[in-house]
């Protein structure tokens, strides 16, 4: 099948756009002219048909406000026949002015006698009958009134039963009523009675689907694009229902097939690569992904896909254990969609080697990272970044910078308690007691089941070693707010320890690492607490594994002391 290049017009070839616009222009006067000079006196002819004629040029053009003002200055009288009145209904109602199109219209349909010269119900409407009543209908309709527009539709049905644009025309005011079954039955006479429609078969893909009856709407699909491969609805529309139907495959194949007809559509190599990527078919995705970013590389409007397409390739090959390519991608996204999230996978690769080698290039790399975010206008500044810029920050135990960027974030989010709670963290890591204590307090204020808040303030207190009393409420309604915390638990088992209660803080201890799996402090609380019950092996071994995890002063002390001992 032929299909007509950008500009070509069967047998002519218009070089130039204005040049086809002139050529227009001069044929709808032409044709104006034959048809006013032929329908009317002559007497005041140059000035009709000069109205008649701007009027129509406005008309095509779109500009139906100036057209409406041309029509209207015809001479009184001169300019009164029904299909003038029905090419006002029409500007108006394009224009938006439901009431005067539909006075209009009414003026047409009275001066063609429908009623009088078909009372006959058996005998058929003209072409032009129900090209006015139509419009009426649709009038009606956009009027809100669509009760007399459905009426109008079913009394052209009743004298033209199989009528084309009536029966398309009420099937989408049911449709629009979210009456299926109704607006079924007429695309079904549509569908019987002009099965090259295209129309009915997509209407009636969107009924099945609705109905979850995928089967028959991957059939009238089919159906659709077997009339006319070219109707990129049905190609849509058909993969979002094998989407649903859980048939991805099915999806990516209908896509390429209308990629052989498109090559350059965009929406479909985007939408097949995204498909790919849920799919785990990273080497596909990523060239379809490739592509696309291709394409669209001199469009402005595409730059967030273009950078969701280079993040999820990136992240394709960190899910591939490769880094190195993954980075390189990610450093390809501009500030907009996905360009927060890319620095913070970034940051993380970057934590994980810190962490593993000590080299510190990666610190540094993840410091510039935050201030490239946090300082560069160009980035939409949201609670994502600020909060997971301080903790990253916190992990590489760089404690001021991460203070300095929780408090921006709180400039601009002044109540939020997960900021506040890192601000706590960061103080404590500060060995600024006083400042955490008050931020938690401030927290707490704000919001007063926030157990970890609740946490950290028992905790404090118990390791300070007083106001037991206190200590103890805070933990236990931190824990009746989440039960099965670790951490909570440990705190619990700790206090129990102040309060010399030996056996119930052994098994808090013992619960939170059988849930932690491995805690340097956990660790170290279960070696105090067996070192007061006199079971030097046992806290030996606890503390040992403490401090293999972590070089503690006072954990290294314990060691000595019971390795000094004679047991």
């Amino acid at each position: 099948m032929h299909k007509r290049k950008e500009r070509e017009y069967g047998v002519f070839y218009i070089a130039e756009k204005k040049y086809m616009k002139i050529f227009k222009i001069f044929l709808i006067l032409l044709l104006a002219s034959f048809f006013f000079i032929s329908a009317r006196p002559a007497r005041p002819q140059s000035a009709s048909v000069f109205n008649a004629a701007v009027g129509f040029i406005y008309y095509y053009g779109g500009n139906y406000r100036y057209a409406i003002d041309a029509f209207n200055k015809e001479p009184a009288g001169l300019f009164k026949n029904s299909y003038a009145d029905y090419i006002l209904a029409s500007l108006y109602f394009k224009n938006g002015e439901y009431r005067k199109s539909l006075n209009r219209i009414n003026i047409a349909l009275k001066l063609r006698n429908i009623g009088k010269r078909n009372k006959n119900t058996n005998k058929k409407l003209s072409k032009t009958d129900i090209k006015y009543l139509t419009l009426k209908a649709k009038i009606t309709a956009a009027a809100g009134n669509l009760k007399e527009s459905t009426g109008i539709l079913k009394r052209i049905l009743q004298r033209n039963p199989y009528e084309l644009k009536a029966l398309l025309f009420i099937s989408n005011l049911y449709l629009y009523k979210k009456d299926l079954e109704t607006a079924a039955l007429y695309l079904k006479i549509l569908k019987l009675n002009h099965p090259h429609n295209i129309a009915s078969y997509y209407l009636l893909s969107k009924i099945y689907a609705a109905r979850n009856q995928n089967g028959k709407a991957e059939r009238n699909l089919l159906n659709a694009i077997k009339i006319d491969p070219y109707f990129k609805k049905a190609y849509f529309r058909l993969a979002a229902v094998y989407i649903l139907a859980g048939k991805e495959k099915n999806a990516v194949r209908v896509f390429d097939k209308y990629l052989k007809i498109n090559p350059y559509s965009k929406t479909a190599i985007y939408q097949s690569a995204i498909i790919e990527y849920a799919l785990k078919n990273y080497k596909s995705s990523e060239k379809r992904f490739l592509n696309f970013i291709y394409i669209t590389k001199n469009s402005k409007n595409m730059s967030r896909l273009r950078n969701n397409a280079y993040f999820f390739i990136g992240i394709s090959y960190i899910l591939r254990k490769d880094n190195e390519k993954g980075l390189f991608y990610l450093n390809m996204l501009v500030p907009g969609r996905h360009y927060i999230d890319a620095k913070l996978q970034e940051m993380e690769i970057y934590i994980n080697l810190y962490k593993k080698t000590g080299n510190i290039k990666y610190k540094r790399h993840i410091e510039k990272i935050t201030d490239k975010m946090l300082y560069n206008p160009k980035v939409k500044k949201n609670l994502k970044l600020y909060y997971f810029s301080g903790i990253a920050l916190a992990e590489i135990k760089d404690y001021k910078k991460s203070e300095a960027a929780i408090k921006a974030g709180l400039i601009k989010f002044p109540d939020n308690t997960a900021l506040l709670y890192e601000l706590g963290s960061a103080y404590h890591s500060l060995k600024e007691d006083k400042k955490a204590y008050a931020v938690m307090e401030k927290l707490l204020k704000i919001n007063p089941y926030d157990s970890d808040a609740l946490n950290y303030l028992g905790y404090y207190l118990a390791l300070k070693n007083k106001n037991l009393k206190k200590a103890k409420i805070m933990i236990k309604k931190a824990l009746s707010y989440d039960k099965n915390s670790p951490y909570i638990l440990d705190s619990l088992g700790f206090l129990y320890f102040r309060e010399k209660k030996y056996g119930k803080a052994i098994k808090l201890f013992k619960l939170s690492l059988k849930k932690l799996g491995k805690s340097a402090t956990v660790l170290k609380h279960a070696g105090m607490d067996y070192f007061m019950l006199k079971k030097y092996k046992k806290a030996l071994e606890y503390f040992k594994k403490s401090y293999k995890i972590k070089k503690s002063k006072e954990v290294k002390r314990y060691i000595d002391n019971i390795e000094n001992m004679k047991l």
